[in-house]
């Protein structure tokens, strides 16, 4: 009997976008998808978009609490042995899915299954390729080579590890995936490209970069004890060399300050608002 796959998609605001993602999800050649798109309470078309599609997926458009919240919302409605979010702006490509399941079928022991991406603009067109790589905690801890719309999880290791942590607004994927490492879960790449992760200007990995940094050393810390210096050199790299404002903007024209930055902070972890 094949299996039931549940996807979630967070959403408010992502009009110009959003009819992409759902039809993605909606063209997979996989016949048992339940679908749950939970917006926000977008005030741009995104309405229009959801009720143009009828009764073909779950869907609601309420105030909620966050991307995280939302995903959470989803996953407690889904009744999937297989789970994965796909986020308003990402696509699923063709027969992904059927991949995924496959993949899943043959290897009964693994628990995370994440494959290949594309990065593409606002039009679609490839930028070029996420980079991927073979399982390793040491190497989660140096970068996120999980592209998070090309990951898919069983319900047995939600079960076991819980929800998204709702508090998180930037690294909640990335948290997740050590978390399940932490817990004993499989995780395994797979050579399949399953997915496309849109990059735009509104983007908030791009849009809230310090933030994001200040996430990824928080939960590294949380699962590993500490963060890896690369984590803290991208963090002080860009306070300064790419912000505006702050006071290490000051110190750009020293040559590698961010090194130095980075190694006291680890060193002697101050706070991460200094």
């Amino acid at each position: 009997m094949r299996p039931l796959v549940s996807i979630v998609t967070p959403s408010f605001n992502q009009s110009r976008f959003l009819r992409r993602t759902i039809d993605s999800v909606l063209s997979q050649d996989y016949p048992h998808i339940e679908y749950f798109v939970v917006d926000a309470g977008s005030t741009d078309d995104s309405l229009a978009i959801l009720k143009d599609h009828g009764n073909r997926f779950y869907w609601q458009s309420q105030p909620d609490d966050g991307q995280s919240d939302a995903i959470n919302q989803g996953l407690k409605r889904a009744q999937g042995d297989i789970l994965a979010y796909l986020n308003s702006d990402d696509v699923l490509l063709p027969g992904a899915i059927t991949t995924v399941v496959e993949h899943f079928r043959r290897q009964s022991d693994w628990d995370v299954v994440y494959g290949n991406a594309h990065w593409i603009d606002e039009a679609d067109r490839v930028l070029g390729d996420y980079l991927t790589a073979e399982y390793d905690f040491e190497r989660l801890l140096q970068s996120c080579f999980i592209c998070q719309p090309a990951a898919f999880w069983r319900r047995r290791i939600m079960d076991r590890v819980g929800l998204f942590d709702a508090s998180l607004h930037y690294a909640m994927d990335y948290e997740y995936w050590l978390r399940i490492d932490r817990a004993g879960g499989v995780l395994h790449h797979i050579p399949d490209f399953l997915a496309a992760s849109r990059v735009h200007a509104e983007t908030k990995t791009l849009s809230a970069r310090l933030d994001v940094y200040r996430e990824i050393l928080e939960v590294s810390r949380r699962h590993a004890g500490e963060a890896s210096f690369s984590q803290y050199y991208a963090y002080w790299h860009h306070r300064c060399h790419e912000r505006m404002d702050g006071w290490p903007r000051l110190l750009h024209w020293i040559p590698n300050c961010h090194w130095w930055l980075a190694w006291a902070h680890r060193r002697f972890r101050p706070p991460l608002t200094v």
